[in-house]
Parts: C-alpha cells; sequence; structure tokens
C-alpha cells in the first residue's frame, strides 16, 4: 500500500514482488480512503452530485423475477 500510495504502478510492484500475473498483487492492493478521494480530485470529480438511483416499482419487480 505504501508504494501504490506513493505513486507506483501496480505492474512495477508486481515485478518487485516477483508475482507472476497482476491479478496476485492486485488481491494485496486495498485502496484507502485517502487513495480514493486523491483519485476522485485527479480526475475532477466533486461530491456534489449526490443522485442516487433509485429503482422504480416496475424495476425491483424485474429484478426480483430474476
Amino acid at each position: 500500500m505504501k508504494l501504490l500510495q506513493s505513486g507506483v504502478d501496480l505492474l512495477t510492484i508486481q515485478a518487485w514482488l516477483g508475482h507472476a500475473r497482476v491479478a496476485t498483487t492486485h488481491r494485496y492492493a486495498t485502496a484507502d480512503v485517502e487513495m480514493m478521494r486523491n483519485g476522485l480530485e485527479k480526475a475532477g470529480v466533486t461530491g456534489d452530485h449526490g443522485v442516487r438511483f433509485r429503482p422504480n416499482d416496475s424495476g425491483l419487480q424485474l429484478l426480483n423475477s430474476i
């Protein structure tokens, strides 16, 4: 996590750890709240959108029937 937080990409970390697949390295990398906040800021995403999807009754009925 310290490497990721310092800006080292996952492929480089994979090579340092000697993992054959990046999926193995990814398994050990869990993003913390600070990384998520920084990523959103870099992407220009703000928290003012605040709209959450609320399915209507017909949408819920469809999902329940699956």
